[in-house]
């Protein structure tokens, strides 16, 4: 009985450790450049679950979003347009407490050209 009731207390301590940590998501999460042109032109969305009462301010190594605060714990997205040549990272912190709560990053991916094909015989081969 005293068995049971450790388990019990320990499968509801487990559960409430998860509902806190939040859930961070970046979409699209890659992004691939054409030949042409060596940067990605593209529209994320950075989405994040509803946490008890905070106010969430995310912080870039983009250069046009150093860092974005939301107005009030009720919003939980963000729609960014992003023409980067890099990987760019996402950080979601705590506005009140400066905390780090989670992290993603969009990586940019050159296109890479079609290779060519290699003869393996000489060309005065008969065979």
């Amino acid at each position: 009985m005293l068995l049971g009731s450790l388990l019990s207390s320990s499968a509801v301590a487990v559960g409430s450790t998860e509902e806190s940590i939040p859930n961070f998501s970046l979409s699209p999460e890659i992004c691939i450049t054409s030949e042409n042109a060596q940067s990605c032109d593209i529209e994320v969305t950075l989405e994040w679950n509803q946490l008890t009462n905070k106010t969430i301010c995310i912080i870039s190594d983009y250069k046009d979003l150093k860092k974005w605060c939301s107005p009030s714990p009720s919003i939980h997205s963000l729609t960014v347009n992003i023409s980067s040549d890099r990987d760019i990272q996402f950080v979601m912190i705590d506005k009140d407490t400066h905390e780090t709560l989670a992290g993603v990053k969009l990586k940019v991916t050159p296109a890479s050209s079609p290779q060519v094909r290699r003869r393996y015989r000489n060309p005065w081969s008969l065979f």
